[in-house]
C-alpha cells in the first residue's frame, strides 16, 4: 500500500489529501466555525442596558442609530433567552424593545430594563448611524445650563410616580429641562435612575410635554438646569 500526504496551512485552514490505491479524498477544517449568511455577527449597543416601551404588536425594537428593517439578535445574558427581531422605527435609545420583545427576554415581571444583553446585527446591515437628521437647537430663555443629548429623541417609560426621568449618561439627581420642539411644551424634571437612553421620561413627565398616543419625542431640546 502506498501513501502520499501533503499539508497546506493558511488563515487557520488546513487540508489533508491522501491517496489509497489510486482513490483520493480530501478533508477540510477551520480553527473557527464557518458563519452562514444571515447569522448574527457584528455586536452593537455594547454595554448599554435595554429598556422597553408599552407598545403592542409583534416583537420588535426601535433605535436611534440602526436603520429600519435591520434584523437584530437579542440575548439576555442573565437567563440565556434569545430572540431575533426587526428594527421598526426611531426611538431614544440604541435598541428599545416593545412589549412583546421585552416579555420574551425578561427574567421577572418586576424587571424594568435588561442590563446584561448582547445585541448583534443579523446578516449584512449598514453600520450604525444616526437615523434622524440634525435639527437646530434654540436655548430656552430663563434656563441656566447647557444643551445635552444633542439630536437625541426622548422616550416614554411606563414607570409611574411623580414626574421624573432616567438616563444612561446623566448622573442621578441632575435636573434637566425638556422642550418638545414640535409643540413648544416644556418641563423640568430630575434624573431619578439609570435608563437605556440619554433621557427617558416616566409617564407623568411625558404627559407634560409629549403628544397623546405617542411614546417618543423625536425633536427635543434637553438642557441641564443649574
Amino acid at each position: 500500500m502506498r501513501w502520499s500526504q501533503s499539508w497546506l496551512a493558511g488563515a487557520g485552514v488546513f487540508s489533508v489529501v491522501a491517496a489509497i490505491g489510486g482513490a483520493a479524498f480530501a478533508v477540510a477544517g477551520s480553527a473557527a466555525p464557518s458563519s452562514e449568511p444571515g447569522t448574527a455577527g457584528k455586536e452593537v449597543c455594547t454595554g448599554k442596558p435595554l429598556g422597553a416601551v408599552a407598545s403592542p404588536g409583534p416583537a420588535g425594537v426601535t433605535s436611534d442609530r440602526l436603520p429600519v428593517g435591520t434584523s437584530l439578535r437579542l440575548t439576555n445574558l442573565a437567563n440565556g433567552r434569545a430572540i431575533t427581531v426587526p428594527v421598526t422605527g426611531a426611538s431614544s435609545g440604541c435598541a428599545v424593545l416593545n412589549s412583546a420583545a421585552f416579555d420574551a427576554l425578561r427574567s421577572a415581571e418586576s424587571d424594568t430594563a435588561l442590563r446584561r444583553v448582547r445585541v448583534e446585527i443579523v446578516g449584512n446591515a449598514p453600520a450604525p448611524t444616526s437615523v434622524r437628521a440634525a435639527t437646530s437647537r434654540v436655548r430656552a430663555s430663563g434656563v441656566v445650563g447647557q444643551v445635552v443629548c444633542e439630536d437625541a429623541a426622548v422616550g416614554l417609560s411606563a414607570v409611574g410616580g411623580a414626574p421624573g426621568a432616567f438616563s444612561s449618561q446623566l448622573p442621578v439627581g441632575t435636573s434637566v429641562r425638556v422642550t418638545n420642539l414640535d409643540n413648544g411644551r416644556q418641563a423640568t424634571v430630575r434624573i431619578v435612575g439609570v435608563g437605556p437612553a440619554c433621557v427617558l421620561l416616566n409617564s407623568a413627565a411625558f404627559a407634560l410635554v409629549g403628544e397623546s398616543g405617542t411614546n417618543t419625542i423625536t425633536r427635543a431640546q434637553i438642557e441641564m438646569v443649574t
